[in-house]
């Protein structure tokens, strides 16, 4: 199998190194590109074509929400995960309609983080436990009330 290209979005500095590493360390993965911004990261995408397009939700100038779609209009093979620190259904929601195929927490593990570029890579989308699990909380029902 080939590598998985991999553009990493994020804005801050230091996540944003981390992940870069952390991924090159597994022979699966090749970040063939990094940046802060989703002006920047279109740009990277149109040039580069990468496999997939990590996101951060929350960048300065045009959001990764914004810069996930795009991406997906221009590039349209390009696969994108949504990441952020936020576990709430209306910003899952919002990167999933703009053509996002995953979804991870900036607290998800490595392990769940390879999962989700193995799935969204192979066509499936990906929503990472954290959301999964606050999803199944907030649509639980609640006993006897009407």
């Amino acid at each position: 199998m080939d590598q998985i290209r991999i553009l990493v979005v994020e804005d801050h500095p230091l996540i944003r190194k981390a992940w870069v590493f952390m991924l090159n360390q597994d022979f699966r993965y090749k970040v063939i590109a990094e940046c802060e911004s989703g002006e920047t990261a279109v740009e990277l995408a149109r040039e580069l074509c990468p496999d997939i397009v990590i996101m951060d939700i929350r960048l300065r100038g045009i959001s990764g929400i914004e810069a996930t779609q795009l991406i997906r209009e221009s590039c349209p093979h390009t696969k994108i995960i949504g990441l952020s620190f936020h576990i709430r259904a209306e910003y899952v929601q919002e990167m999933l309609e703009s053509g996002a195929t995953g979804y991870v927490t900036k607290i998800s593990s490595p392990e769940e983080i390879f999962k989700a570029i193995i799935e969204v890579h192979c066509g499936r989308t990906y929503i990472c436990s954290e959301i999964k699990s606050t999803l199944s909380q907030e649509f639980r029902p609640r006993g006897d009330e009407i």
